[in-house]
């Protein structure tokens, strides 16, 4: 019998289960006691469902092998607690984990979960919201950046010689349901509702840095410039490592784009004129093409990262249907468990999206907000001193 099956057979069975024992009027109670003994004696099942799922059952439904499993209960069972519902069943943490992951991989809707795991929908709720909560409070431990960048550099260096670089920045929308409040802040330039997260990877795709506080309107450059990580690239803290982004950003030191072809007249106002640097004789337009090329190979791998965590999360390609708040929790933990399954060597998933929902590259880029004060528009000059620089050492020879 199928899981749809089941749902269809038994749903007026899992009403029976979550009700209240004093709330039903409408069967005599000693047969409706009798009913109630009996199902809960099958639906006792729920709890070996991880043992009757075989390993590739196990990982399409749940995203991870069953040692994975147990490892990530094992990690968040100090962050959750047994609760009981109100027929008197205990949801151990080891549950929760299974109805999260369930939801986090195929953004199903709740109920829906629910029905297949023999849990109610207040349950599932529940579950989601704590396990997710418990994956943020351990999200510093798996979203980070090394204490050495050496190795970061080397490993970028590797794809199209670009040195220098510590990683590669991009953000990307997750849609949500209308809001209640503040409806228009969360509407994005395709005009839908999202979070817009920004992230930061190193070259196998790991993610170093992940942000999912701010509504879709934001702009990206924005994003950045008030983030914790912004910030922190502001200041110096990074050394002379740098990121790598798109031309959604503006350039500056710790943040390198790439060349706009023909120049516009802001790079010609800073002196960012390659002309001045070829000595070799080599136009212009052709170095600025080979950085370009050089810029684009290495940054597409956030492109990439991105795409990875919702072929894994489909939660985080379709709408999630709660508040903000909440939502934005769920997203932090799907990233949260994406750098897990990178360290325990889970397979992708290839599975289908639409087109349009994979890569944000797809979403027309709007243009970098001017230099609001003269401590951006330094930044904004260094910032293509450095990248000519770059270019020269890498492609004027």
């Amino acid at each position: 019998m199928n899981d749809y099956n089941l749902i269809e057979e038994f749903e007026e069975d899992f009403r029976l289960l979550e009700s209240d024992d004093n709330s039903s009027h409408s069967e005599d109670e000693n047969d409706r006691q009798t009913r109630l003994g009996n199902l809960r004696t099958f639906y006792s099942q729920r709890r070996k469902i991880f043992e009757l799922f075989d390993d590739e059952k196990t990982r399409k439904t749940f995203r991870f092998d069953k040692p994975s499993i147990m490892y990530i209960t094992n990690l968040l069972t100090p962050f959750l607690k047994v609760r009981i519902t109100k027929a008197k069943r205990r949801i151990t943490p080891f549950d929760q984990v299974l109805i999260a992951l369930q939801f986090y991989g195929t953004g199903t809707f709740q109920t829906v979960v629910g029905n297949v795991l023999k849990y109610s929908q207040a349950t599932v709720c529940r579950s989601i919201h704590d396990v997710s909560r418990a994956l943020c409070m351990i999200a510093r431990d798996h979203i980070n950046f090394p204490p050495n960048l050496l190795q970061l550099k080397r490993e970028f260096a590797e794809i199209a010689r670009i040195p220098g670089i510590i990683g590669c920045i991009d953000g990307t929308h997750i849609r949500l349901q209308r809001p209640h409040q503040h409806e228009y802040a969360f509407v994005n330039r395709k005009g839908y509702h999202s979070i817009n997260v920004q992230g930061v990877c190193d070259a196998n795709g790991r993610f170093l840095s992940v942000n999912a506080t701010k509504p879709g309107s934001v702009h990206d450059s924005t994003m950045f410039k008030t983030s914790a990580l912004g910030l922190q690239c502001a200041q110096g803290e990074f050394g002379e490592g740098f990121l790598l982004g798109d031309s959604g950003y503006g350039c500056t030191t710790y943040l390198i784009t790439p060349f706009n072809i023909p120049s516009n007249d802001e790079e010609v106002a800073y002196g960012d004129c390659l002309l001045t640097i070829c000595n070799d004789g080599l136009s212009a337009f052709l170095l600025k093409e080979k950085f370009n090329r050089s810029h684009k190979r290495t940054r597409c791998i956030i492109e990439r990262a991105f795409g990875a965590v919702k072929r894994r999360f489909h939660c985080l390609h379709g709408e999630i249907r709660v508040q903000p708040q909440r939502a934005c929790k769920i997203i932090l933990a799907c990233f949260v468990l994406n750098n897990i399954a990178l360290e325990r060597k889970q397979p992708d998933f290839d599975d289908d999206i639409e087109e349009g929902e994979l890569f944000e590259c797809m979403m027309p880029r709007t243009n970098v907000p001017e230099p609001s004060n003269q401590q951006d528009a330094r930044a904004r000059r260094l910032g293509f001193e450095k990248r000519r620089r770059i270019a020269r050492n890498l492609f004027g020879r």
